[in-house]
């Protein structure tokens, strides 16, 4: 809810200023939800809101990319295109529905042989969910503009929480309303779907050293990024690092793309990092740090860097891998301004 209140609004509070950067406040940001209306407002209204477009899209892919995560593709109407910058976001509808049944409702072969063992091992076909009203979400788009008029997600599974160890099964907590939906749908089906949103846009001017770091789903937006920077920019001028972390090789996607770039363009350097040794990646001969992203760029990199504050960070993934990264740049003096990032739960 993030607004700029360019008159009346009061002082910005003490509650808000965590959410932003000293320039940030300087250019009068507010939380529109603190902001409390007492007389006329004058606020700024990004360019981008005003693009803002809804489509029945059609999906034309929705497959498996990893054991709980999907590539979800869609294409626009025909004739129909969407302006964007890369790293912003786009939202679905969800319908209210009265029960989507795991093992019925979701298509096996789209999950793929490669991964449904998971699926069966931690019994997540005997879920169910449902949805009594009508919502939306957001999710990163990981196209880039001259992918076409499409609109890419990664979208993760929110499965049951299990229940605490020796007990087995699941507990008493709702499955995830909007990943059990996209799951659920099939190509030909149509959703309603609208974008382009948010800031999270990479700095193409700045001349600066560009480092990316994610993990799981987070690969959305840097994915969108990077190629942008690459394919469609053909930046050469500027180094370019992408440090992305999973738990195991069978957890991570879009590996191809990067190690393409990595032989097609000097300046890009792809890192991979998994949890723990992994023999499946040493079978296949794969490079990888043993450990996580965060002690990876770490370990490998920044500690040798002689100047890791003249950098820009840009970030995606789970609200631990934000802190860890964040809190070890702050150690390292990079000015908060420097770093942006999607964060999300």
């Amino acid at each position: 809810c993030k607004v700029q209140v360019l008159e009346g609004g009061g002082e910005i509070l003490d509650s808000e200023k965590p959410h932003f950067t000293r320039k940030q406040i300087k250019d009068h940001w507010r939380l529109g939800c603190q902001c409390k209306v007492k007389g006329d407002l004058k606020i700024k209204v990004p360019e981008s809101v005003m693009g803002v477009k809804e489509w029945e899209c059609e999906v034309i892919s929705n497959k498996n990319v990893s054991s709980f995560i999907k590539e979800f593709k869609v294409a626009l109407p025909p004739g129909e295109h969407m302006d964007f910058v890369p790293g912003s976001y786009a939202q679905i509808k969800i319908p209210a529905y009265d029960c989507i049944d795991y093992d019925k409702d979701f298509d096996k072969d789209l999950i793929g042989e490669e991964y449904i063992g998971a699926w069966k091992k931690f019994n997540i076909l005997s879920l169910k969910a449902h949805n009594p009203e009508p919502t939306v979400r957001a999710y990163s788009m990981a196209n880039y503009p001259d992918e076409g008029d499409i609109i890419t997600l990664t979208v993760r599974i929110a499965t049951t929480p299990f229940l605490p160890r020796p007990q087995v099964g699941f507990q008493n907590v709702p499955t995830g309303i909007a990943s059990s939906y996209i799951f659920s749908l099939k190509p030909g089906d149509k959703v309603m779907m609208s974008g382009p949103y948010g800031d999270f846009h990479p700095n193409f001017t700045s001349g600066k050293e560009m480092i990316w770091i994610g993990g799981g789903a987070g690969m959305a937006p840097l994915r969108a990024q990077i190629m942008h920077m690459t394919k469609t920019l053909h930046t050469t001028d500027r180094e370019l690092h992408f440090f992305y972390g999973a738990r195991a090789l069978g957890e991570a996607f879009f590996l191809e793309d990067f190690w393409e770039l990595e032989k097609e363009f000097p300046n890009f350097h792809f890192h991979l990092s998994l949890d723990r040794k992994d023999p499946v990646a040493d079978a296949q001969g794969v490079k990888y740090y043993e450990g996580f992203a965060v002690n990876c760029i770490r370990d490998t990199y920044l500690k040798d860097h002689e100047a890791p504050e003249d950098c820009e960070y840009y970030l995606c993934g789970p609200p631990m891998l934000i802190k860890t990264v964040t809190d070890y740049l702050d150690s390292l003096g990079v000015d908060p301004e420097s770093i942006m990032y999607d964060n999300f739960g």
